[in-house]
């Protein structure tokens, strides 16, 4: 009797709600492709329990900056199974130098394609409570955006057709994590899919505010969407993202929720205007910082920004915010932020000096 082919599949560390996709993929193509034969899966240096001996092993990777744990696992599996052929791939190895991995291990940059078109083996969950499908119904973005990595990890934009084979109809949630859903020439033809479905949608990565129009909201509006997510990564955007949230208040009664790329070539001041701005709309704001694909988990200040004001902000983020989300109360924007832009820098070099005398104290210095 022929050996049972075995496969194990890595997660080096699980910070997100989200299962690893692409794992999810590669175990589909890998039962399709090989009849009867074992996946096994865990996060980290864990073996799971039954495995003998791996054929191959497949590890993915997120951010560039947990690269550490990527190494480590790329250690700890190769020393164990020195005989397995090691195939490493995911966001942080395709956006990171990999000089610094072993000669032998094989490394996939951007899509896995011979992945791509298989549905996501939901029966792996890494240790996760699953309750959302996870999907794409299109791939990269037509705009080329300089702090955004898509063009890199994602560069041909392409429809996905027969997506739908990516839902699991047990699940509640279906989680689209399309870079630019409102691009698609498919747009109305994946709209009438999602409210068929009739489950609680979320657009993950955001609704691009500059495409968001009458006709889309009234189509979108049909879908039940939670939360209703856009982005206000510059001052710029300022025109068409107000004009979005005014559509779409007027076509759902969904929070609105507004991400903020901070750090970058804004200043902060800038940031100010905008999350200022969105408070008086009455809608959420998520701040994002900008980082630099890099290997270390360390903050670096933008060309405007400093290490202080940084510290400052993300302490707000951490202690009076829930998930780092400014919510809606106006008297609370202000008595954290300020009345305006030179308050608000003010206050964060105060926060940032009680911070300090804080951990002075706790020190006993």
């Amino acid at each position: 009797m022929p050996r049972t082919r075995e496969y194990l599949l890595i997660e080096p560390i699980a910070k997100t709600f989200y299962p690893p996709l692409g794992l999810l993929k590669i175990s589909s193509m890998l039962k399709d492709r090989h009849k009867g034969c074992n996946v096994y899966h865990c996060a980290g240096i864990e073996v799971p329990q039954g495995v003998v001996y791996p054929d191959k092993i497949f590890i993915t990777s997120l951010f560039s900056w947990d690269h550490k744990y990527l190494l480590k696992c790329i250690d700890f599996y190769s020393k164990l199974y020195p005989q397995s052929k090691i195939i490493v791939g995911g966001i942080g190895a395709t956006l990171v130098d990999n000089k610094k991995l072993p000669s032998n291990i094989k490394i996939i940059k951007g899509l896995y394609m011979d992945a791509e078109f298989y549905p996501p083996d939901y029966s792996l969950n890494f240790g996760r409570k699953i309750n959302t499908s996870i999907t794409f119904t299109s791939r990269g973005c037509r705009r080329h955006c300089n702090f955004c990595n898509v063009n890199t990890l994602e560069p041909d934009f392409f429809i996905k057709e027969g997506w739908e084979q990516d839902i699991n109809y047990d699940y509640k949630y279906v989680t689209l994590w399309d870079n630019n859903f409102l691009q698609s020439p498919n747009f109305d033809k994946d709209c009438e899919k999602l409210i068929k479905f009739n489950k609680i949608v979320d657009f993950n990565q955001g609704i691009d505010a500059r495409l968001y129009d009458e006709y889309k909201a009234e189509l979108l509006s049909k879908i039940r969407i939670q939360p209703i997510r856009f982005a206000f990564d510059d001052i710029g955007y300022e025109k068409a993202l107000l004009k979005a949230i005014s559509i779409a208040k007027k076509k759902t009664d969904t929070e609105i929720r507004v991400y903020v790329l901070f750090n970058y070539n804004d200043t902060p001041e800038e940031l100010y205007y905008r999350i200022n701005l969105l408070n008086k709309e009455g809608v959420l704001s998520f701040p994002m910082r900008y980082r630099d694909s890099i290997e270390k988990n360390i903050m670096i200040p933008g060309k405007h920004w400093n290490n202080y004001l940084l510290r400052a902000f993300n302490l707000t983020l951490l202690f009076y915010y829930k998930k780092g989300l400014i919510k809606k109360d106006r008297k609370a924007f202000l008595n954290i932020y300020g009345n305006n832009e030179k308050d608000f820098i003010d206050r964060l070099y105060k926060i940032y000096d009680y911070d300090k005398t804080i951990k002075k104290t706790k020190r006993g210095f």
